[in-house]
């Protein structure tokens, strides 16, 4: 059945074709991460070494839920005033306008602490 989803994600045209092997701790993971979105008001912070997947199972599992994925761009002029207004547009989406949506945000975006506080 994951293997399948993923199948269906790699069809999509606006997605960036993975090629997962999915293992035993992989679909786990996947089923966990599922669990959580359809939480109300679920969250999670992966964790792990560089390539170990988390991302690509992330958007796997968001894909399964039928959310957005929502991400910020950083540039080199980004800085707090530019992560608060994409903070406003991911509150927009998710909040005002009612789409479920996960937010994708990982350690090499956080060109300022206050990111994290904020999140």
């Amino acid at each position: 059945a994951t293997e399948d989803k993923l199948e269906d994600y790699n069809m999509e045209p606006k997605n960036i074709s993975m090629d997962l092997v999915m293992f035993d701790d992989a679909i786990r993971h996947v089923c966990r991460i599922v669990r959580i979105l359809r939480l109300s008001r679920g969250n999670a912070m992966l964790v792990g070494v560089g390539g170990s997947g988390r991302q690509s199972l992330a958007r796997l599992s968001t894909f399964i839920c039928e959310f957005r994925i929502f991400e910020i761009t950083i540039t080199k002029q980004y800085r707090m005033v530019e992560f608060h207004d994409d903070m406003k547009r991911l509150y927009m989406q998710a909040g005002v306008e009612g789409k479920p949506t996960t937010f994708l945000f990982n350690d090499t975006q956080i060109k300022d602490e206050g990111f994290l506080e904020d999140v």
